[in-house]
């Protein structure tokens, strides 16, 4: 079966889109670690750049990753919540858009082990996807702000803004991340969690992410 690319970014958005609350059950401050400056919540990453994974516009930066990998398998991300935002941002593409030969790879690749992942790989494998994502449905990825960023485990809670294609209804959907073997990992959820995106009035609490084209 050939699924659409828009169902595949559609797809890809709602596998993460109920790990906003597992990113810590901490009532606590940020992680800051004793005598640590509290963490930037709020800054965009440095020296930010674009580039394309299969039609859909990516952020990246030479401070906060991704470091290695090529084309749609990237991983490296700096030990920051702007580097969490990154893996967010280009692992949720890379699920959306990997090939029928690459995504197993890009699945162990971005996310972190678990029932979620296991149910996306066996959900994955009963479709095929190829080629690149049309402009007209491909997202643009416009802010973010971190909603939670907290250690024992190192955590963090994304909320990605986007819009699809030309359309400018903005949309926001949660991303969960854990610290695991040195890098940001994706926390995909089960099939029993059930959380939506949600449109946007406007970008306000959200730090813009500035295209270059």
């Amino acid at each position: 079966m050939t699924v659409s690319r828009t169902l595949r970014i559609a797809a890809a958005a709602a596998t993460v889109l109920v790990l906003a609350a597992c990113g810590s059950d901490n009532d606590g401050d940020p992680a800051t670690g004793e005598g640590n400056p509290a963490p930037d919540l709020r800054s965009a990453p440095a020296e930010l750049t674009w580039r394309e994974i299969a039609g859909v516009s990516v952020p990246t930066s030479r401070v906060d990753g991704p470091a290695t990998g090529t084309s749609v398998n990237r991983s490296g991300y700096s030990q920051t919540p702007q580097g969490a935002v990154l893996a967010a941002i280009v692992g949720q593409t890379a699920l959306a858009v990997a090939d029928d030969r690459a995504w197993p790879e890009v699945v162990n690749t971005v996310t972190a082990p678990g029932p979620g992942r296991d149910e996306f790989a066996a959900a994955r494998a009963a479709v095929t996807v190829s080629g690149s994502v049309p402009a007209d449905s491909a997202p643009r990825f416009v802010g973010f702000e971190v909603t939670d960023y907290s250690n024992d485990p190192l955590s963090a809670a994304v909320s990605v803004a986007q819009t699809i294609g030309g359309d400018d209804q903005l949309y926001a959907y949660p991303v969960a991340l854990q610290w695991i073997a040195d890098d940001w990992r994706i926390v995909l959820p089960t099939a029993e969690e059930n959380i939506d995106a949600v449109e946007l009035d406007s970008l306000d609490g959200y730090t813009t992410l500035e295209q270059n084209s």
